[in-house]
C-alpha cells in the first residue's frame, strides 16, 4: 500500500511538475523534489494542526461520558419516574425494579462503550510508530516514482501488447478524469450541506454554528454516519436535557438535509460523471451493498470508465 499510495501522489503531483518544467525550463528531477517536499511539508502541517486535536477531544468527549449521565441523564430519568410514581400509583413497584434495571444497564452500556473508544484512540496512538514507518515507504517511493516516473510507466507498458497498452493508458486517462470529476461532485455536495447547515445552526443560535457546520459537512460524505450520526444523537440528548424546540429544530434541519440530498446527489454526481441519475443512484445502492463504504464510490467510477471506453469504441459492452 505504500507503494501504491507513492504512485498516485506521484500522479497527482505529475501536471503540476510538467507545467512548471516547461515553464521554467528547470531540469524535472528537481521540480519534482521541491514540489513533493512542499506537498509534504503541507499535509504534515495540517495533519499536525487537526489530527492531535481530534484525538484529543474525541478522547476527552468519551471520557467525560459516563459522568454526563450521571450528572445530566440520570436525574431528569429519576424526576420522571417521581412524577409517574406520584401520577400512577399503581406503577410504582414496576417503576422502582424496572428504572433500577434499566438504569443499570444504561449506565453499564456508556462506561463500556467509553472505555472502547478511549482503549481504541489510546491503541490507535500507539499505532504510530508502525504507521510513520509506512509514511516513510510512502514518501521515498513517491520520490523515486515522481523523478523518474515517465521511466518506470513506459518500462511497465512495455510488459504489454500494443493493443493492452493502449486499453490501459485510456483506462488511465478516463479513470483520473472521472475520479476528478467525482471529488468535484462531492465538493458541491458538501458546499451545499454546509450552507444549509451553517444557516441552520445560526437559526438555532448556536455557538460557534460555521465550525460545527463545517464538521458535520465532512462527515457528512461518510454513509453510515452522515448528518444523522451527529444531528440526532444531539437531537436526543437535547430532549433528555429538556431543550425540546432544540432538538424539534435539529430534527428538522436533519430532514431538510437529507431530503435535499437524496434529490440532488443523484443528480449532481451524475452530471459530473456523465451518468444518467438513475443510473448512477442505481451503481451506487449496489456498490453500497457489494463493497461498502468504497462500493459507493467505487463502482461508479468503473462504469463510467466502461462507459466512456465504449462510446470511444475501445471495447463494446453495449450499443
Amino acid at each position: 500500500m505504500p507503494f501504491i499510495i507513492g504512485f498516485f501522489i506521484s500522479l497527482i503531483l505529475k501536471p503540476v511538475i510538467n507545467y512548471i518544467t516547461k515553464k521554467g525550463n528547470i531540469k524535472r528531477s528537481w521540480i519534482s523534489i521541491i514540489t513533493l517536499i512542499i506537498f509534504y511539508l503541507i499535509f504534515f502541517m495540517l495533519i499536525s494542526l487537526f489530527g492531535v486535536k481530534i484525538f484529543t477531544s474525541i478522547k476527552e468527549i468519551f471520557n467525560n461520558l459516563p459522568g454526563f449521565y450521571i450528572n445530566t441523564v440520570e436525574p431528569i430519568l429519576k424526576e420522571g419516574v417521581a412524577w409517574l410514581r406520584k401520577t400512577v400509583p399503581q406503577t410504582d413497584i414496576w417503576l422502582s425494579n424496572g428504572f433500577e434495571n434499566m438504569n443499570d444497564s444504561i449506565l453499564s452500556f456508556v462506561k463500556s462503550m467509553s472505555s472502547t473508544v478511549v482503549k481504541a484512540v489510546v491503541s490507535v496512538a500507539g499505532g504510530i510508530p508502525s504507521f510513520f514507518i509506512k509514511i516513510l515507504f510512502t514518501i521515498v517511493s513517491s520520490f523515486f516514482f515522481t523523478i523518474d516516473y515517465y521511466k518506470i510507466t513506459k518500462f511497465i507498458l512495455r510488459q504489454f501488447s500494443e493493443k493492452n497498452q493502449n486499453i490501459i493508458i485510456n483506462i488511465k486517462k478516463n479513470g483520473v478524469d472521472t475520479i476528478l470529476k467525482f471529488i468535484r461532485a462531492y465538493a458541491i455536495l458538501i458546499t451545499i450541506t454546509f450552507i444549509e447547515l451553517s444557516v441552520g445552526l445560526s437559526i438555532l443560535k448556536i455557538s460557534n454554528s460555521i465550525l460545527i457546520a463545517a464538521l458535520i459537512a465532512i462527515i457528512d460524505i461518510l454513509p453510515i454516519l452522515g448528518t444523522g450520526g451527529t444531528l440526532l444523537p444531539w437531537a436526543i440528548i437535547s430532549i433528555v436535557t429538556g431543550n425540546i424546540s432544540l432538538a424539534i429544530g435539529l430534527v428538522s434541519l436533519y430532514l431538510l438535509i437529507l431530503i435535499i440530498r437524496q434529490v440532488l446527489e443523484p443528480k449532481i454526481v451524475g452530471n459530473q460523471i456523465g451518468l444518467h441519475p438513475i443510473v448512477t443512484l442505481i451503481c451506487m445502492f449496489v456498490g453500497a451493498q457489494l463493497l461498502g463504504f468504497i462500493g459507493l464510490f467505487l463502482l461508479p467510477i468503473l462504469v463510467t470508465i466502461l462507459k466512456k471506453m465504449n462510446d470511444e469504441g475501445v471495447i463494446r459492452i453495449f450499443k
